[in-house]
């Protein structure tokens, strides 16, 4: 491993020293990307952080493709859910029924307006409009922002600072597997707190930098997606941050996903030929994961809702 000197932290300023050091495991190449742990909040950040140039030679073309979205209304269980559970009595929903749970979603919010940061194809925000809500999407992706049109969403193209809405124009901000991406994260949580509204929520998800699988893994971890994923969060830190710029968290869960075990699985073995989502031993013995990630509460990704208090917090 390469260790590098010190740095500073970019959440608390804490004094950070190296964590691990790795090459793009995805897509290969020689270059080694060394990776800092703050010794006071714990964050883990590329050092030195990328400017954007360099960022943007992280994404081969195929880094993702684009598809037509395919999931754009709530099954009737959620909806039955969303109905009994959650507010939306203007909805249809089945009249009996067993309602399945829905934790991407808030309180109905009578004419609410939702933004969903780096919205890819769009297919939340068709799930959020088919239940009411005033939909409003921020994506760089050309062709991902020409799919979303071709739905008739409305579609800022761009980066979310460039997108220049006014003060408290949303009730409900989301931003997706997006932050992590990010090098400057107090820059994007206070935007985010500038255009939500007081009361309004926020919504931030995002690989979990202290799950199982990350401790079982290490630099092999898939989540640590070297070098895309410049920084990688905890609960703690990540409510650091947002307490920083007036958000409070109001929820976390922590979803536990057996398919980054096996994805992560053939990075530790060197894996090129079938993958082991398709192997059924591997596959089975991928399901002892989750009750222990679950029991331990270290699962792998951070789910967490935030209520913007009346004023907006100032970063130190």
């Amino acid at each position: 491993m390469n260790h590098t000197p010190a740095s500073a932290c970019p959440v608390c300023q804490g004094r950070g020293k190296t964590d691990f050091s790795s090459t793009d495991l995805m897509f290969g190449g020689d270059t080694r990307y060394d990776y800092h742990r703050c010794t006071e909040c714990g964050l883990v950040y590329q050092h030195p952080l990328p400017a954007g140039e360099t960022i943007a030679g992280f994404y081969p073309e195929n880094y993702i493709v684009y598809v037509e979205p395919t999931r754009t209304r709530f099954t009737p269980r959620e909806r039955l859910y969303l109905k009994k559970r959650l507010g939306y009595t203007h909805i249809d929903a089945p009249a009996g029924g067993r309602p399945k749970a829905v934790t991407d979603v808030v309180p109905w919010v009578p004419d609410g307006k939702v933004l969903d940061i780096g919205c890819g194809n769009g297919e939340y925000l068709l799930r959020m409009q088919s239940i009411g809500w005033q939909c409003t999407g921020v994506e760089f992706n050309d062709k991902a922002a020409s799919i979303c049109r071709r739905h008739g969403l409305n579609i800022v193209q761009g980066d979310l600072a460039e997108a220049g809405f006014a003060d408290n124009s949303f009730d409900f901000v989301t931003a997706h597997h997006l932050i992590e991406h990010v090098p400057d994260p107090h820059a994007l949580m206070a935007e985010i707190a500038r255009i939500t509204r007081p009361g309004g929520s926020v919504l931030i998800r995002t690989p979990n930098s202290e799950s199982l699988g990350r401790r079982f893994f290490g630099r092999h971890w898939y989540a640590n997606d070297v070098p895309r994923h410049i920084c990688l969060y905890s609960e703690q830190n990540l409510a650091l941050l947002a307490s920083q710029h007036g958000l409070t968290a109001s929820r976390t869960l922590k979803p536990v996903k057996p398919k980054l075990v096996l994805r992560s699985l053939d990075y530790k073995l060197g894996n090129r030929g079938k993958p082991s989502k398709k192997r059924k031993m591997r596959k089975w013995a991928s399901k002892l994961y989750v009750p222990a990630a679950s029991l331990s509460g270290r699962g792998d990704e951070l789910f967490m809702l935030f209520t913007r208090q009346g004023g907006q917090g100032t970063a130190s």
